[in-house]
């Protein structure tokens, strides 16, 4: 069974991966704690709104009737965009704007969202296993 076909299990997945590459970001502000200069980095957040405009959920809008609005296509790339801050809490004497205490707490929040999507994404494999007869055994 392919879960990729699965668009719950898919949109699990792809927030697993932002939360990798979140995690990576993080990573490098604080290994860059005292890089002159260095400004701190974070990725969007993408919303429930534009992971269906973008059909990462294997849903697409179509009209079905003359006065429907049309669909907004497919999107253009998978990847995601890393931003800079957007407002510094203090900045050094050499120009780095990193906080420590900021990208802990970053680190703590995305910890725990990867923990969460991970127990939701066993949970749905759970539930898949016990649908096909497996009775949920690993």
């Amino acid at each position: 069974m392919d879960l990729d076909r699965i668009s719950l299990l898919k949109a699990i997945t792809r927030r697993m991966d932002w939360l990798g590459e979140r995690q990576r970001v993080l990573a490098e502000n604080i290994a860059n704690a005292d890089t002159p200069g260095y400004k701190p980095k974070d990725l969007k957040q993408v919303g429930f709104s534009e992971l269906v405009r973008n059909s990462q959920l294997g849903m697409a809008a179509s009209a079905t009737q003359p006065g429907h609005f049309r669909g907004l296509g497919t999107r253009g790339t998978d990847t995601w965009k890393a931003e800079r801050g957007k407002g510094t809490y203090e900045t050094s004497p050499n120009g780095n704007e990193v906080n420590l205490e900021q990208q802990m707490m970053n680190v703590a929040e995305t910890q725990a969202d990867h923990s969460l999507i991970t127990n939701l994404y066993r949970k749905q494999v759970t539930m898949l296993r016990k649908a096909i007869g497996t009775g949920g055994q690993r």
